[in-house]
């Protein structure tokens, strides 16, 4: 699996050894433009003239603050220094430190992250106590877990909204926090610090794929300041990538050393996926790509398809099997009823044709705009190179994703929040680029302007409603 996966890596020790006193135009322009473009985004959200949704389509996010409060700045100068100062040091540590490295960054962003929340009107406590931002939150104190999970269909009509329509995961995880006896505040602090994983999931992915450091460590960084998970943190819709990203990497490690336990654990996985939200298994476009690229170079023979897909689905069924016959809840007619609610919502509020344009400027909000330029140049050159280079299977698959999400039409308006965990995905083709130079500006300036965006928008637009 080395062999089909790490194909390229010839080709990048080429360039690191060339590249490091000249920046190539493929990555000093579409950088310089990001940061141009952030600079507009962020005066525009000051100014309150960037669009924030639709009137006309059913959804809008509404600005909080007057136009022109440019103080409201000040984390980003704190913030983006200390951020590319550990990442310099970062980029200079020996190999053997590597997971000593993505430890500390999961550990030194929760500051800095809290720190870009200093103008956020509703606080980490009361979005989590809202029911009409959180209402994941109440349910457990009103229930034992028991009772919960194993009366589920009888009581979900008697859920606050965001609850009844969504599985019961995110509720369960609220059981969890409260067991460790966590206030509001410490259950929204709990949850900065889960969705952390989404980025550290993201570099083991990557590292797992290419081996190559830089852009793991990228991908680690630019994961854990992507704006859209920012801005909806400690809403559960951050921990969305954490489920998906976890089942990828299973994935991952079973095309690297086809061993089963990989496989049965893939399957858990996704039972998980589905369990705490859904919509992320249009990843599975992703899933498929890594093992058509393995079919394809005959590494991976169809025997091991047969044995993943027969473990997974035993990893599944397991999964299944334990909660119907611990709590009598069945996954499938849960399913079915959060999906049948989602459709006849949409049908009854939500025009869709409108959206088919405005989702994707939305995903640009949520994963930061300097960021999509650079993933859609990286994609360019990737289809005109006729590359097979991991990173090039994962940004091509994953805009796969996003063009069958697009054109689907089951989200329509709420875009940042519901595709945050496509945004943490596609941070990885930003990161693929700026690996394109041993220069370290490049990824220091797309790095500085997610957090910048990110700090504008907290303290601009309520993104969250209590």
């Amino acid at each position: 699996m080395n062999e089909v996966l790490l194909q390229e890596r010839a080709e990048t020790a080429a360039r690191a050894a060339t590249g490091g006193s000249r920046v190539p135009r493929l990555v000093a322009w579409p950088v310089l433009a990001g940061a141009g473009l952030t600079v507009l985004v962020v005066a525009a959200m000051l100014l309150r003239l960037l669009p924030t949704g639709s009137r006309e389509g059913g959804w809008t996010y509404p600005y909080d603050r007057l136009a022109g409060q440019w103080h409201v700045l000040w984390p980003v100068a704190v913030a983006v220094p200390v951020v590319l100062g550990l990442l310099w040091l970062s980029r200079r540590a020996p190999a053997r430190f590597d997971v000593a490295v993505a430890v500390g960054w999961f550990a030194a962003a929760v500051p800095v992250q809290l720190l870009l929340r200093a103008y956020t009107l509703p606080s980490l406590g009361q979005i989590v106590a809202s029911d009409r931002a959180n209402s994941f939150y109440s349910p457990s104190q009103r229930w034992s877990f028991t009772e919960f999970l194993g009366n589920y269909m009888g009581l979900v009509e008697q859920l606050p909204p965001h609850a009844r329509t969504n599985m019961p995961g995110k509720t369960l995880l609220y059981f969890g926090l409260d067991a460790l006896g966590l206030s509001p505040t410490g259950m929204g602090v709990a949850i900065v610090v889960l969705a952390n994983l989404s980025a550290v999931l993201l570099w083991l992915i990557v590292r797992e794929l290419t081996g190559e450091r830089a852009l793991a460590l990228y991908a680690l960084v630019l994961g854990l300041f992507v704006p859209g998970t920012l801005y909806f943190t400690p809403v559960l819709n951050a921990l969305s990538p954490v489920p998906i990203l976890l089942a990828l990497w299973l994935h991952v490690r079973f095309l690297r050393t086809r061993r089963l336990g990989w496989a049965l654990g893939l399957g858990a996985a996704l039972y998980l996926v589905v369990f705490f939200e859904a919509l992320p298994l249009v990843l599975g476009l992703v899933f498929a790509a890594l093992l058509g690229v393995a079919l394809w170079r005959r590494s991976l023979a169809w025997r091991d398809v047969l044995r993943l897909v027969g473990w997974a689905v035993a990893g599944f069924a397991a999964c299944y099997a334990a909660l119907r016959l611990s709590f009598g809840y069945d996954l499938f007619d849960n399913f079915g009823y959060v999906l049948a609610d989602a459709n006849d919502f949409n049908e009854r509020h939500r025009p869709y044709g409108m959206w088919l344009s405005r989702n994707l400027w939305y995903l640009a909000m949520a994963a930061g705009f300097a960021s999509c330029l650079l993933l859609a140049v990286a994609a360019v050159d990737a289809v005109r190179r006729r590359s097979v280079h991991p990173a090039a299977v994962l940004v091509l698959s994953g805009l796969a994703v996003l063009a069958v999400l697009d054109l689907w039409g089951i989200n329509r308006g709420e875009t940042v929040r519901l595709w945050i965990f496509l945004a943490v995905f596609l941070q990885v083709g930003a990161a693929w680029l700026c690996t394109r130079t041993e220069r370290f500006w490049p990824a220091a300036v797309v790095v500085a302007a997610s957090i910048a965006q990110a700090a504008a928008g907290l303290a601009m637009i309520g993104f969250v409603r209590i």
